[in-house]
C-alpha cells in the first residue's frame, strides 16, 4: 500500500490536472498503478480509485460528461458525493477492470 505522503503527492498532481484539463480515468488509473504497483487485486485497485475520486470531489472537483455543446462542454452529474462514488463503483464493476478515459465520465474543477 502507498505511504500517505506518496498518496498526497499523487492526489495533488491529480487536483492540478483537473484544474487545467478534463481529468479522465486513464490518468486516475495510472495513479492507482503507480501507488499500488503490480500484483494487487481488482478490489484493492477499485478501493484506491474510489478513494482518489472521493478526495478529488472533496477538493471541489465535479464528475460529469463531456458534451458537444461548445458553450457548455461539460455537464456535471446532478448527484452528491455518495451517489457519484456509487455510480463510479457500479460502472467499474460492470467493466470488470479499471476504467479508461471516456468509460465512465470525467472530472474537472471548472464545471
Amino acid at each position: 500500500m502507498p505511504t500517505e505522503e506518496d498518496y498526497r503527492e499523487e492526489l495533488s498532481y491529480l487536483v492540478d490536472y483537473a484544474r487545467d484539463d478534463w481529468l479522465g480515468f486513464s490518468v486516475i488509473t495510472g495513479a492507482v498503478g503507480k501507488l499500488l504497483g503490480k500484483g494487487h487485486t481488482f478490489e484493492e485497485q477499485k478501493r484506491l480509485t474510489l478513494r482518489i475520486v472521493g478526495d478529488l470531489l472533496d477538493t471541489g472537483a465535479a464528475a460529469g460528461d463531456l458534451t458537444d455543446d461548445p458553450d457548455h462542454p461539460f455537464k456535471a452529474w446532478a448527484v452528491g458525493r455518495a451517489a457519484t462514488l456509487s455510480r463510479v463503483e457500479s460502472a467499474m464493476e460492470g467493466l470488470g477492470r479499471l476504467p479508461e478515459s471516456g468509460d465512465i465520465g470525467w472530472l474537472t474543477t471548472d464545471a
